[in-house]
């Protein structure tokens, strides 16, 4: 058996928790998998020691370091957070940036020696300053307009500050760009598939992908050994959003910058809660991280941007003849 014996995972009804239990299974006779979520997910392996936590709860950290201990928990890996943001803004912080905080506590009182955490590029942000490509180094600029990315940026500052207290601890942020496959689906995903898609005109900034069998990959390598830092998880290579939108037969509608954040105001407040500079910005400016320094430490990705792209497309246009 190689690498720890014992695993936890929060989030388990996320598609990498998800994903990452059945690599984590499939990969290690003898290998035991805790799950943490606060509700037992539909179909979730019976070999999997589940227990209900609600990490929004006073006493979660209590509740999770308990589970640690009895448990004989060596690594966390910490997926508990929104796929995409929800109109209750204050149930998101709850669950992202208050929830991790309880899971620090539980980690700190438990002496969890190695800690996985998910996290995401857009926290650089999207902005017309930003280099070519962004490192590990960049600043977490965020976006004042989209909440679920600012949850996120304080989950790190509180990381960041977690992680001096405790110095002996191993801990993993991987930061993926959006994740693209035949099972994997958010908002993005489904915009950028629309017959028709608005974009902001005068503007064709590149973007990049990587594929959920490169993240599940790399979440899995990092969970089973000793990776400690900040990694950018993406596919090689970028495409232009114009690009992408033709190789998915989508046709592109530009239009002015006021008229759209305008009329799309009430729709993206309604499904996200953030004014529509929360996601259009993001189909505005350059947000590109290098994926050099993960490369290097997980692997070469299977997928590029392009292909990962491709795969995601290729899969939804099978969905319409089943």
């Amino acid at each position: 058996m190689n690498g720890p014996g014992v695993i936890a995972v929060t989030g388990l009804r996320t598609h990498v928790g998800a994903r990452l239990v059945d690599r984590l299974l499939a990969g290690g006779a003898g290998r035991r998998v805790v799950g943490l979520d606060h509700r037992r997910p539909f179909g979730l392996d019976e070999r999997v020691a589940f227990h209900r936590v609600d990490l929004t709860g006073p006493s979660a950290d209590s509740r999770i370091a308990e589970i640690l201990v009895r448990e004989r928990v060596e690594v966390l890996v910490h997926c508990a957070f929104r796929r995409e943001p929800t109109p209750d803004l204050e149930i998101d912080h709850e669950i992202e940036t208050i929830g991790s905080r309880h899971v620090m506590n539980a980690c700190a009182a438990a002496k969890l020696r190695r800690i996985v955490v998910a996290s995401s590029t857009m926290l650089y942000g999207p902005r017309p300053d930003n280099p070519n490509f962004l490192t590990e180094k960049s600043p977490l600029r965020g976006h004042r307009a989209a909440h679920c990315v600012r949850n996120r940026v304080e989950v790190e500052e509180d990381l960041a500050r977690w992680v001096g207290l405790h110095p002996d601890a191993e801990v993993t942020v991987l930061r993926t760009c959006w994740i693209l496959g035949p099972g994997h689906r958010d908002a993005g995903v489904r915009y950028l598939s629309l017959p028709v898609v608005p974009t902001v005109m005068g503007f064709d900034p590149l973007l990049q992908f990587v594929h959920e069998e490169d993240v599940v990959h790399a979440f899995e390598r990092a969970s089973l050994g000793p990776h400690p830092g900040i990694f950018n998880v993406v596919g090689r290579g970028v495409l232009p959003l114009s690009i992408l939108l033709r190789l998915a037969g989508s046709r592109n509608l530009p239009l002015p910058t006021p008229l759209l954040y305008r009329v799309a105001a009430a729709p993206a407040r309604a499904q996200t809660g953030d004014p529509p500079a929360g996601f259009y910005d993001y189909l505005r400016y350059l947000w590109v991280a290098d994926g050099e320094k993960g490369w290097a430490t997980f692997g070469e990705p299977s997928y590029t941007s392009k292909e990962a792209w491709i795969s995601a497309v290729a899969a939804r246009r099978m969905r319409r003849y089943r």
